[in-house]
């Protein structure tokens, strides 16, 4: 019952938190294409809306865990993952909000601490898909680059980027697709939804590189088309891994585990 009790506590506390803290960063995501919010933005456009992007994602798998949090565990891994990472950046480099962003990272924390699932949140599910785990290596290959490109511009303090925290909140958006994504492809219960929260990030910054090149944090075209098309075919293949027949796409676990 103390268990049950302070897993949904942690959820109202994040949902408190958000109504209280982002509700202005969460209206970007859609209102920061507008020339209005353009040119309140400025050159910090394109990173606050990659901001608010990752925001959101963590967001959406926090949240799932509020109904149904047994079927959502790949989600629960991937909103943990991203948090952490946003967090060790943001104290490490003592750039940003710690103030909120600590918060979220405690209540997140006894989200998974006092899980429904207990320890069954470190089990795979009965399959997993080849497919989806190759993508996920080949994505890591660039989103590492990036990351290590993004953490060295951070310790420049009289970039007005690094200072507000801009650089390490762009690491977390880059490693978001690998938090959710790994946890997808290796077939953790709730795989499926856990796949599109990784692709969202991924399609989303590469749209806003598209839109806004010549920001700050924008990538070239070819990496932004190539973004878009690595969310897409991760989706569809995560999609298509629930009906079809090929083993490549989705593999029986238990077999694996019963020839050991």
């Amino acid at each position: 019952m103390v268990r049950t009790g302070l897993f949904s506590l942690s959820l109202v506390l994040a949902a408190v938190m958000t109504a209280l803290f982002l509700p202005d960063l969460l209206a970007l995501l859609v209102m920061g294409w507008t020339a209005e919010a353009g040119a309140e933005l400025g050159i910090h456009r394109l990173h606050v809306m990659g901001i608010a992007a990752v925001v959101g994602v963590f967001l959406l798998g926090l949240f799932s865990q509020a109904f149904r949090p047994l079927e959502r565990i790949a989600s629960m891994w991937g909103a943990f993952v991203s948090i952490l990472v946003v967090s060790i950046g943001t104290v490490a480099f003592g750039v940003g909000r710690p103030e909120e962003v600590l918060p979220f990272l405690l209540v997140t924390t006894i989200a998974l601490v006092t899980h429904p699932a207990g320890r069954s949140l470190f089990r795979r599910g009965d399959s997993y898909s080849p497919v989806l785990l190759a993508l996920v290596a080949v994505a890591a290959i660039p989103i590492l680059a990036f990351v290590g490109t993004k953490l060295s511009l951070t310790t420049n303090m009289s970039d007005p980027h690094a200072a507000d925290g801009h650089y390490v909140m762009m690491t977390g958006l880059a490693l978001a697709p690998l938090a959710y994504g790994v946890f997808a492809a290796l077939g953790f219960t709730g795989w499926r939804l856990a796949s599109w929260l990784a692709a969202l990030p991924m399609a989303y910054y590469g749209l806003l590189s598209l839109s806004f090149p010549a920001q700050v944090g924008a990538t070239s075209t070819t990496w932004s088309v190539l973004a878009i098309l690595w969310a897409v075919a991760f989706v569809v293949t995560a999609e298509y891994s629930r009906t079809g027949t090929s083993a490549l796409f989705r593999r029986d676990s238990r077999t694996k585990r019963a020839s050991i």
